[in-house]
C-alpha cells in the first residue's frame, strides 16, 4: 500500500457482526461485500434480509434472499430469534439502512451455535458495536464527507480512533483504490472501556481479494528472478 502503514484486512467475519457504511441515497450491497462476506466457505444455507416499511429502496438489494423479514415491534425480533433455531446453517442476516439491528438482538444471536453472520448497512448514526466497520468506496465520497463519517459511529469507537489522520488516510487510500476498515476487539471483563481498534485497508470491489498491487508484483518478480538464478 505504498506509504500507508496499514495491513490488509484478512479476518474471518463468519459468525460476527459487521457494519457497512453506505454513501448517501444508496441502498445496495456495497462493493467489497462479495469478497468479505458472500464468498466465505462453507456457503450460506439461509440468507435473510431484515428491512423496514420506510426503506423503499430495499428492493434494489439484488440478491436471492431466502426470507425477507420486516420487524415492527420488539416481539418481532424475538420471533426472528426463535425462527433462526430451525433454519439451515450457516445463516447470513443483512439489515437495510432503514432497519437497525438492536444490539440486544445481536447479543442473543451471538449465543447461538453456530452464531449467524450479521451485516448492517448504515447511512446514519449507529450505536451498535460491530466487530468490523467498512467505509464506502472513496470514489463515491469527498474528503470532507469521509472525515465526518466517524461521528456516525458508537461513541466508544469514535474515541478509539481519535489518533487517526483521516485526511491523509483518505488521500492515500483513494489513490491506491482502497478504502478503510476498522477491526474492533472488545473487553469481556471491563465495562465502559473503549474497544481496541486496528486500522486496515480493503479493496471495495468484487474480487478485490484477487487484485495484485505493487508489493505483490515485486514479490513475484523477486521470486522468479531467484529461481532463474538457481543452477
Amino acid at each position: 500500500m505504498g506509504s500507508i502503514s496499514l495491513e490488509a484486512f484478512d479476518e474471518n467475519l463468519r459468525g460476527k457482526l459487521s457494519q457497512w457504511i453506505l454513501p448517501s441515497d444508496v441502498c445496495a450491497l456495497p462493493e467489497g461485500f462479495q469478497d468479505q462476506i458472500l464468498s466465505s466457505i462453507p456457503a450460506f444455507q439461509t440468507t435473510i434480509l431484515v428491512t423496514a416499511k420506510q426503506c423503499s429502496k430495499a428492493w434494489l438489494l439484488a440478491y436471492t434472499w431466502d426470507m425477507t423479514f420486516i420487524p415492527e415491534t420488539n416481539t418481532d425480533w424475538s420471533l426472528l430469534l426463535s425462527i433462526l433455531n430451525h433454519m439451515k446453517k450457516p445463516i447470513l442476516i443483512v439489515s437495510t439502512p432503514g432497519c437497525m439491528l438492536p444490539q440486544a438482538f445481536w447479543n442473543k444471536c451471538n449465543t447461538m451455535t453456530p452464531p449467524p453472520t450479521c451485516a448492517m448497512l448504515t447511512r446514519k448514526e449507529s450505536q451498535s458495536l460491530p466487530h468490523a466497520i467498512f467505509f464506502p468506496k472513496l470514489d463515491y465520497i469527498s474528503e470532507e464527507q469521509f472525515i465526518k463519517l466517524p461521528a456516525t459511529l458508537n461513541t466508544s469507537i469514535q474515541q478509539s480512533i481519535t489518533h487517526l489522520d483521516l485526511r491523509s488516510l483518505y488521500r492515500e487510500l483513494r489513490g491506491a483504490g482502497a478504502s478503510l476498515c476498522l477491526s474492533l476487539i472488545y473487553s469481556r471483563t471491563a465495562h465502559n472501556q473503549n474497544p481496541e481498534c486496528t486500522t486496515a485497508w480493503f479493496y471495495p470491489e468484487n474480487n478485490g481479494a484477487l487484485r495484485l498491487h505493487l508489493s505483490d508484483l515485486r514479490m513475484i518478480l523477486r521470486t522468479v528472478t531467484e529461481r532463474l538464478a538457481e543452477p
